[in-house]
């Protein structure tokens, strides 16, 4: 929905659609609480992990915003600074000023200033003298007052920076501890991982985690297709999903491994998306304009967004490092939704991408055709 679209709304319709909200926010948790009672005893490893990655990615998205104010903290410093220098100029231009009006004055003296008014004999010419001399007095009076004016406003930007420098100072503290944490809570996530990657010797176990991951989602897939209600039963003037069809750019700056229907390492299963391989951290966007219908932790897919496009169509985003958006949020074409991660017991850092139809997965190759820039 649009923002003029939105400031349109009655405030009766706002409570509608935030009651909606509400309600759809507590059947999706209904149905993450119903997958967390389905874990098998051998799933506690992973139950760790789920709590260790989601902890991340609080502490990403936190230490993400702190970045964000440290860098807005600064611009505002330097600002205050550069106006204070260009303050601090003009004052000196102004005292130069002033000092050679005092210095003029000194030199005219008290007494050839009555010398003059005495020895006048023209009256005209004697008015001009006393105008020039009272405006003399008038623009040195005036320089006096610009130079405190200027002294006062300096003194001004001086606390102001001060207390910019003191907030700057306190924000940079907040990003170290921040980091700290969440240096911790990677050391303690490759603790877990070890764990679970003992647990998991065999070809046949990792067939036996990977359908059931894959069960996982399908279920989660239809109780969100139960669950949601008719996100764009309301008017709207985005184009139908099926429009953009090979022009959709990729989700994510990377190199695109084209898995979609190739056989995976444990055989039998076949890939449903694709791997775009992305430094830790990269933004990723969405492809198109939608709902968010699923923000969570799912195993086998880690941090894992699900943007509800309407008509049938999903776009999944696995493997996050952070999430930036809840359920229910809607998002806008290429807007930033979550940062490039290695959760769900990944060894290296990459997006897991795919796009369903009713459930059933399609090649995203057919959609994607423009890579992302910068």
């Amino acid at each position: 929905m649009g923002a003029i679209q939105a400031a349109a709304l009655s405030s009766s319709e706002r409570q509608a659609r935030a009651e909606e909200l509400a309600r759809l926010r507590d059947r999706i948790q209904s149905l993450r609480d119903e997958l967390a009672e389905t874990r098998s005893l051998h799933d506690s490893v992973q139950h760790t992990l789920s709590k260790v990655e989601t902890r991340i990615s609080r502490q990403s998205r936190s230490l993400r915003q702190i970045s964000r104010q440290l860098k807005s903290r600064k611009k505002k410093l330097a600002k205050l600074k550069k106006e204070r220098r260009s303050e601090e100029q003009k004052l000196a231009a102004q005292r130069g000023l002033l000092a050679r009006q005092v210095r003029s004055a000194f030199m005219i003296g008290r007494q050839e200033y009555l010398k003059l008014m005495l020895n006048q004999e023209d009256p005209a010419l004697l008015g001009r003298t006393l105008v020039y001399y009272d405006y003399f007095n008038q623009a040195r009076s005036e320089q006096i007052s610009r130079v405190q004016t200027a002294l006062e406003h300096i003194e001004n930007l001086s606390v102001t920076i001060s207390a910019e420098t003191k907030k700057l100072r306190q924000t940079r503290a907040k990003q170290l501890a921040q980091k700290k944490a969440l240096e911790k809570t990677y050391r303690d996530r490759a603790l877990v991982l070890a764990r679970l990657n003992r647990d998991i010797r065999s070809k046949d176990q990792q067939l036996a985690q990977m359908s059931i991951d894959e069960k996982r989602l399908r279920n989660l897939l239809q109780a969100i297709n139960d669950a949601m209600p008719d996100i764009f039963a309301e008017g709207d003037n985005h184009k139908s999903f099926i429009a953009y069809k090979g022009k959709l750019v990729w989700p994510v700056r990377g190199k695109v491994k084209k898995l979609y229907g190739k056989r995976r390492k444990a055989g039998k299963l076949k890939w449903n998306g694709v791997m775009i391989m992305a430094a830790k951290g990269r933004e990723v966007h969405a492809i198109s304009h939608g709902r968010v219908a699923y923000a969570d932790w799912l195993r086998g897919y880690g941090l894992l967004l699900i943007i509800d496009h309407g008509d049938g169509y999903m776009s999944l985003y696995g493997h996050n490092q952070s999430l930036y958006k809840e359920t229910g949020d809607w998002v806008d074409a290429n807007e930033i939704i979550a940062e490039v991660g290695n959760s769900g017991g990944q060894q290296a850092s990459a997006l897991y991408f795919e796009i369903r139809h009713n459930g059933r997965p399609t090649n995203p190759s057919r959609w994607c055709r423009r890579s992302r820039r910068g």
